[in-house]
């Protein structure tokens, strides 16, 4: 009765629920547009033979235990599950599932999603570090060219090592500021 007393006084009353989903925004993923211009341009090319649902989900498998490679003899460690993304426009990919509907069953992209899986950063610099350490390991590219090209076009790159225990470290690069506190030049 309150709400409807509210509503004739003030109009539409938020709820508190939408009010918190309105405030846990994602924040912006500056780098996207830059990195698709990039792939296009330089990752692509010479490299779109589609691939079975099968040798995606294979692939996927050598990726993570290749970047896991500390965790995979723990029980329970299993690689993210591959699904045909029927009725999906675009792939994604996370630590958990990888979808990817026909178009997109090329290496590069699975190893995109791949990489979105290891770093948490959207398209931001840890990923660009993981997205360009497994296209040198998998499909052989040159990191040299490929962090050259990725400076050329204004894309901001991390580093990608590995610790001593062997395990994948994604760093951004030192004294890059925090997208929320960055000024648009």
């Amino acid at each position: 009765m309150a709400n409807g007393f509210l509503r004739v006084l003030f109009g539409p009353v938020a709820s508190p629920a939408r009010a918190v989903a309105r405030r846990r925004r994602r924040a912006p993923d500056r780098q996207r547009a830059r990195v698709y211009r990039w792939e296009q341009a330089v990752v692509f090319p010479g490299r779109d033979a589609p691939l079975d649902l099968e040798t995606c989900r294979a692939l996927v498998e050598s990726v993570y235990r290749w970047a896991e490679a500390d965790r995979v003899a723990v029980p329970g460690w299993a690689p993210p599950e591959v699904t045909d993304g029927r009725g999906r426009r675009h792939a994604c990919g996370s630590r958990h599932v990888i979808k990817l509907p026909r178009w997109a069953r090329t290496a590069p992209i699975v190893l995109h999603e791949c990489a979105h899986g290891l770093a948490p950063d959207g398209h931001g610099p840890r990923f660009v570090a993981a997205y360009t350490a497994l296209l040198e390991r998998f499909l052989g590219m040159d990191g040299a060219f490929l962090r050259a090209s990725l400076e050329a076009a204004g894309i901001v790159c991390g580093e990608a090592v590995r610790d001593a225990a062997g395990r994948l470290v994604l760093r951004a690069p030192r004294g890059l500021r925090p997208a929320a506190r960055r000024r648009r030049p």
